[in-house]
């Protein structure tokens, strides 16, 4: 006994078509981030190239540099993230006391400090690959690369 009902199939054409549009969306989205994402990781290496003119064995050693620098970063960033839970539960713990507060900023401004040495040695590590007219040119735009790399990365967290 079945009893074929028109809205039944009219409901079941609409939750397929929902299930492909769904699936087609998802894909987009997710091929679509990974293009992003490697936009920006590799502005800087694509400005280099196109914009600097470096040659291989240039960008071979700036990738080298790249990893580097990744490598020692990621632990400073997961010790902010870590420090930074810490310091929110301690200021609760101390009733929001201006000493607890102040405490915790010092150490964030410290390890920003540290953070932000890091990359700025690691740029001019980069700047001392360029040639003497390579420099000129890095000198004058490098910063435009960087801060878009930022305004991006800013907006993905949006």
């Amino acid at each position: 006994m079945r009893t074929e009902n028109p809205s039944n199939k009219i409901l079941v054409i609409v939750i397929a078509l929902l299930l492909i549009a769904n699936i087609v969306t998802l894909t987009m989205l997710l091929t679509t981030k990974k293009t992003d994402n490697d936009d920006r990781k590799n502005s800087m290496r694509n400005y280099l190239k196109n914009e600097i003119g470096f040659s291989a064995a240039q960008l071979e050693f700036f990738d080298s540099v790249k990893t580097k620098q990744r490598a020692e970063v990621k632990p400073m960033f997961d010790e902010m993230r870590t420090r930074k839970q810490l310091n929110l539960k301690n200021i609760g713990m101390q009733n929001f006391n201006d000493s607890a507060i102040l405490n915790a900023t010092e150490y964030a401004a410290a390890q920003q400090k540290n953070l932000e040495m890091k990359m700025l040695n690691n740029l001019k590590e980069i700047r001392n690959l360029c040639t003497p007219q390579q420099r000129a040119v890095f000198d004058t735009g490098f910063y435009k690369v960087m801060s878009r790399q930022g305004s991006e990365a800013a907006k993905k967290e949006k």
